[in-house]
């Protein structure tokens, strides 16, 4: 009888201490629902990058605006690009170590052309082994890598864009 009561205000004290510092459950979006919804340009809507953009920002509770003014952020990708150097070479000569690169360069602004995110550039690196006995799995290896990899860019693009409005937002003078 006297457990039941200690565990109730041990799991409360618990939920409180959580809500205080600030976190959140995996994927959800902090902060105001301006910054939760994003318009992309400069890549394709059918591309794999621009997909995992808007699976990432759904999971997390926000949506891809369909016309720049209706979004709190406007993200501009002006390179998606993956590169293949080979690291290590076989007793063959052949190349047998790979280094997988992808390269995201962008900028942020409002919808009304302030920047939020001057032109950075990111990224995702893997290296990945071909033994060279099964070259069609090693195609598929490496398409596998290079999905994950701009899943990767994309996460991180949203956390950096998502930090930026709030705390902008956080720094801005209370409206009157």
């Amino acid at each position: 009888m006297f457990r039941r009561p200690v565990a109730r205000i041990a799991a409360g004290l618990m939920a409180l201490a959580l809500a205080g510092c600030g976190f959140h459950l995996r994927g959800s979006l902090p902060g105001p629902a301006e910054t939760k919804t994003l318009y992309l340009t400069g890549i394709s809507r059918q591309s794999s990058l621009y997909a995992n953009l808007a699976q990432v920002l759904s999971y997390s509770g926000g949506t891809l605006a369909l016309q720049p003014a209706q979004a709190g952020a406007i993200i501009h990708v002006t390179e998606a690009s993956h590169t293949r150097r080979p690291i290590t070479l076989s007793r063959q000569g052949q190349a047998n170590t790979f280094d997988l690169t992808f390269r995201l360069r962008y900028e942020v602004q409002t919808p009304k052309g302030e920047v939020l995110i001057p032109p950075q550039e990111m990224e995702v690196r893997r290296d990945y082994f071909n033994n060279q006995v099964s070259p069609l799995g090693q195609g598929e290896e490496e398409a596998m890598l290079r999905l994950e990899m701009e899943k990767e860019a994309a996460e991180t693009l949203l956390r950096r864009v998502v930090y930026t409005l709030n705390h902008r937002q956080a720094s801005a003078p209370p409206r009157t």
